[in-house]
């Protein structure tokens, strides 16, 4: 593992599977949010469930998210021009096929705290990243996305704060450019289809009264400081949601619940919370943890590597699901994680137990290099 080899999308810390990727950027154009966990997030499995009961999220609208949207809402025509043609030409690569390096280990810790320094407290670089026509307009040292390659171009040797700030101000740039394509798209569509997409949304959606969301926020709290031993106040963004996915023919009662979301800040890879509080004891209890600030230290490993810590993780897992619920020893134990949705093999920096109990089961997420559970899903476990 190079020391590059941390940062590997502009709109995610992780590789996904060729289908997923694009099944998002098709979902972003459509106009749901980059805050959306599937882009943060490397846990496919609890991604996909978290997915299914998340809706496209607002933001408080505090000074700082004002000051973000004031920038981005009003860049010179110029600029919005050279992002429009970005999206217009993008393939949506990946990886290094988008950047032509990684950030490191420390450029990452760094990136993580300005994020926060730009979307929460209005902290912006003093020049915005420039767009080349080519490669020979390239300068050393200079940060800044190349057309005739489509590169995002980064110096060797340590970013600078400013740099990085200029790396961020061009990723919300760009965000808001396809959410602005994506409201001209969603105006076009389909009348037909979009009163479908209403109709089962008003049926599935459940009002959460002023009483009942300072429960469940006060609830959701302590949930998060009992399972990882941190803390969220009230600068943080917070958004619960109500859903009976019972409804659906699809879905059964156990995902009829409340979904609740605390985000550091509006920033695509900020450090978040997101938990499902099932209605009933037999429901579906989730709790996961993401953001850039989670992963950025975490090593990634080949299948044939991560099995030389299989039983380590098992031992932590069990431990875990023994504290936390009081449930022994399980019925079987199954693993796995380093599959794409193609079957090909892939990288990861974590490992998925499935442990059954009876008609019950509980996926876990262990973060292999941190030996620590990340997130839960499972059913029956609320007792």
């Amino acid at each position: 593992m190079t020391e590059h080899d941390i940062d590997k999308s502009i709109v995610s810390n992780i590789e996904i599977p060729d289908e997923m990727r694009d099944s998002l950027i098709n979902d972003v154009k459509k106009g749901k949010r980059t805050s959306d966990i599937r882009f943060r997030y490397s846990n496919v499995i609890m991604a996909l469930c978290m997915a299914i009961i998340s809706f496209a999220s607002g933001v408080t609208a505090n000074a700082a998210f004002v000051s973000y949207r004031n920038r981005v809402e009003n860049m010179p025509q110029e600029e919005q021009a050279d992002y429009n043609d970005k999206l217009a030409n993008d393939t949506y690569d990946v990886g290094d096929e988008s950047m032509t390096r990684s950030f490191t280990k420390t450029e990452v810790e760094r990136l993580v705290k300005l994020e926060v320094d730009y979307y929460k407290n209005g902290v912006f670089p003093q020049e915005s990243m420039p767009f080349l026509k080519n490669l020979s307009e390239l300068k050393e040292g200079m940060i800044a996305f190349v057309e005739e390659d489509n590169k995002l171009h980064i110096p060797d040797g340590e970013l600078s704060d400013e740099q990085l700030l200029q790396y961020i101000d061009y990723e919300a740039k760009y965000i808001y450019t396809i959410e602005q394509e994506a409201e001209k798209t969603e105006a076009s569509d389909d009348a037909e289809n979009n009163e479908a997409e209403e109709d089962a949304y008003d049926r599935i959606t459940v009002d959460v009264s002023s009483e009942d969301e300072a429960i469940i926020k006060e609830e959701s709290r302590k949930l998060i400081y009992q399972f990882y031993g941190e803390e969220v106040d009230d600068t943080w963004n917070c958004e619960i949601r109500g859903a009976n996915l019972s409804e659906l023919s699809t879905f059964g009662e156990e995902w009829d619940g409340y979904s609740v979301n605390w985000s550091e800040s509006d920033a695509p890879n900020a450090k978040f919370y997101e938990l499902q509080l099932p209605k009933n004891e037999d429901g579906i209890l989730i709790l996961s943890r993401g953001g850039r600030s989670v992963y950025a230290d975490c090593e990634e490993y080949s299948w044939e590597e991560a099995q030389e810590y299989k039983d380590q993780g098992e031992k932590t897992v069990k431990e875990f699901v023994k504290a936390k619920f009081g449930l022994g020893e399980p019925d079987r134990i199954e693993y796995g994680g380093f599959e794409a949705a193609d079957g090909a093999p892939v990288e990861s920096s974590v490992m998925f137990f499935e442990l059954y109990y009876g008609d019950n089961h509980i996926s876990v997420d262990w973060i292999i290099s941190k030996d620590e559970v990340n997130g839960i899903v499972g059913t029956g476990i609320s007792k």
